[in-house]
């Protein structure tokens, strides 16, 4: 079975490519989270995907896109972010969360759903800047460690193997 890291990272890299598709070109900018929120705003109507488009196929899978590819732009952006990823959750990649050296952790599925249900409320742009410029902002050393990876643990339902 993948891990989730790789799926995080798969999902990116094919949503990058459908998106291609249709004009939109990601290249893991803040700037480029706007593109995504104007397929958004074109593409839904009250939380409900235009039939015929780009969210018409695939809606739960590009809605993982997103947010993974999100969570990516954040640590790109950033001096000291990164992915904690935790198997052990029935929805692990809901809960997928991206956090700072400073402590700050975020959700960006959450946010992801948020902006399909709220609407422009929960704007995934103005978010990702919010995130990159001041929430997960981190200036001075960066802790021994942090960077170290995690091992990722046993998937929930295969508690009782060894």
């Amino acid at each position: 079975m993948i891990s989730l890291k790789k799926q995080i990272q798969f999902s990116q890299q094919r949503l990058i490519k459908e998106c291609s598709k249709i004009g939109v070109d990601l290249d893991y900018t803040v700037k480029s989270i706007e593109k995504i929120e104007n397929l958004i705003v074109t593409d839904f109507n009250g939380g409900q995907p235009n039939p015929k488009g780009f969210f018409a196929k695939d809606i739960n899978y590009k809605l993982f896109a997103i947010s993974s590819y999100i969570g990516e732009v954040v640590i790109k952006n950033t001096k000291a972010s990164k992915w904690i990823l935790n198997t052990k959750d029935r929805d692990a990649l809901i809960n997928a969360k991206v956090v700072s050296a400073n402590g700050t952790e975020m959700y960006p599925a959450h946010r992801v759903l948020n902006r399909i249900h709220n609407g422009e409320e929960d704007n995934i742009y103005h978010y990702t800047v919010m995130a990159v410029k001041e929430y997960m902002s981190f200036e001075g050393e960066i802790p021994d460690g942090f960077f170290d990876e995690e091992p990722e643990s046993k998937p929930w339902w295969k508690f009782w193997k060894t």
